[in-house]
């Protein structure tokens, strides 16, 4: 377009409805909204016709965009900015629902070992009158006040928790396997020699016992036993975590875990952040979520984004490999644990 003339659309409202689909009205609409926006300017003649003719004040008949093009950094940025609301609000809205799993299943702890604690209708009345749906949260700021008080209230569970005797019996799968539940460090001792186990590794040998009781009820099938790697996760340390996870998820687990390696929960967060990068939708994540539980399905994005650039097999689009894992852990035939096993040896150059 030439610098010293506005560009103007003089195609006929009906030819223009028809490119776009529309009807003559629906189009009449369109342009009434963005002249009153003033995105656009509209002069037509006498009878309505746009013919593009010159105008005695330099306009010419038609639909006018130099209004449009001289706002359009402006539209830029505000979609930019639209953009990050929707991908805060998608990762705050999997934060919520994650830690309200973990509400879910410490009430659930608590009710077993002290039904009759005075704290306890509170807790639950609390839980109660959270929103059922995240439609009436609207927007980042509100989301992010509802997930601090989630927070909150697990962190008064987990601190009623805290001194009370452990359970016997079988453990409860995914019981909030993201929690530190000792305050003082773990030792192994071995004759003269003592080995300090330190929090966050502590936290991923209790998270990772209960993913491979909640992927595997059965762990000596096909012949695994407790050194066959490619059936359990008793493996999985912090450290190995990183090295397992790519560039760019292993800058979010620094984002997180600035003051040393990650624990469940701060990788949990790391992999919902990552999502919308990986275009991965939120529904599908909350699939995985439901069939996998949340540790297992955020270290299955692990695999899936460090396999992107698999030598030979590729993976193209994480969200459809994401579901298709999650249908065939639903059917009891992925092998999570294998397919890390697969991956450290890679990225050790084993073959």
């Amino acid at each position: 377009t030439a610098p010293d003339r506005d560009p103007v659309c003089f195609c006929a409202q009906q030819d223009l409805a028809q490119e776009l689909g529309i009807s003559d009205r629906a189009l009449r609409g369109h342009e009434k909204a963005l002249a009153n926006l003033g995105l656009i300017e509209i002069d037509t003649a006498a009878n309505g016709r746009r013919s593009g003719r010159a105008l005695s004040n330099g306009r010419r008949l038609g639909i006018n965009l130099r209004p449009l093009i001289v706002l359009l950094p402006q539209l830029i940025a505000l979609d930019a900015r639209h953009r990050e609301e929707a991908r805060s609000c998608q990762v705050l809205r999997l934060e919520c629902s994650a830690a309200k799993r973990d509400v879910k299943l410490l009430l659930e702890k608590l009710l077993i070992l002290r039904p009759s604690h005075p704290a306890l209708a509170a807790l639950l009345q609390r839980r109660s009158a959270w929103p059922r749906r995240y439609a009436v949260l609207v927007g980042s700021d509100c989301l992010a006040a509802h997930l601090a008080e989630i927070q909150l209230l697990r962190s008064e569970c987990e601190e009623l928790l805290r001194y009370l005797p452990k359970p016997s019996g079988r453990a409860e799968a995914q019981l909030p396997a993201i929690q530190k539940t000792t305050p003082e460090s773990s030792e192994s001792c071995k004759g003269a020699e003592t080995t300090r186990i330190t929090d966050p590794e502590r936290d991923w040998q209790i998270a990772s016992t209960e993913v491979d009781k909640a992927a595997d009820p059965n762990p000596t099938a096909c012949g695994a036993g407790a050194e066959d790697h490619s059936h359990n996760l008793r493996w999985l340390t912090p450290q190995v975590l990183r090295d397992l996870a790519s560039p760019d998820l292993r800058a979010h687990l620094d984002l997180f875990c600035p003051d040393g390696l990650p624990c469940p929960r701060s990788f949990r967060t790391a992999v919902f952040h990552l999502l919308p990068h990986l275009h991965i939708g939120e529904e599908v994540m909350h699939e995985a979520a439901a069939v996998f539980g949340d540790l297992a399905a955020c270290l299955t994005v692990l695999m899936i984004d460090a396999n992107r650039d698999h030598p030979t097999h590729p993976i193209r689009c994480p969200g459809a490999a994401l579901r298709r894992f999650t249908q065939l852990q639903a059917r009891g035939t992925f092998n999570l644990a294998g397919a890390l096993v697969g991956l450290r040896h890679r990225r050790r150059g084993i073959s």
